[in-house]
């Protein structure tokens, strides 16, 4: 699942030095000084180490990438990657995946078709997200 930053953050920015998707970020909030977008999460954790006071906790808000619910998970997407958010569709917002031995970017709703979805991305369309960057 996602991460989230307590308000106990310090504001060092090890995190975000530490997150190899860049979804940490300064906030514009007063009340914490990085935040993390959930759809640019890929719950890899490196970010979680670095934190000298223990700030970054998982959101169970959130779906865990490639975990329950994830459309890829499924024996019909074997080999299928997913972008994690670092290319979304320009249309719909959605994930854009790579279908196994491809190097283009397709999305599963608009390219491809399918019914199916990201659920973090389904989380984000019916919730507003709240990443103050």
């Amino acid at each position: 699942m996602s991460y989230k930053i307590l308000y106990d953050c310090l504001g060092c920015g090890a995190c975000e030095m530490a997150c190899p998707t860049e979804a940490i970020a300064q906030s514009m909030d007063f009340r914490v000084a990085y935040v993390v977008d959930p759809l640019l999460c890929n719950d890899c954790a490196e970010c979680v180490p670095v934190c000298p006071v223990e700030t970054l906790v998982p959101d169970p808000d959130w779906a865990v990438c490639m975990g329950r619910g994830c459309p890829l998970t499924s024996s019909r997407f074997t080999g299928w990657g997913c972008s994690q958010g670092s290319v979304r569709c320009e249309t719909c917002g959605a994930m854009l995946w790579q279908a196994a031995q491809s190097s283009e970017w397709v999305c599963p709703r608009c390219d491809e078709g399918r019914k199916v979805i990201c659920p973090k991305v389904r989380k984000s369309e019916t919730s507003e997200i709240c990443t103050d960057v």
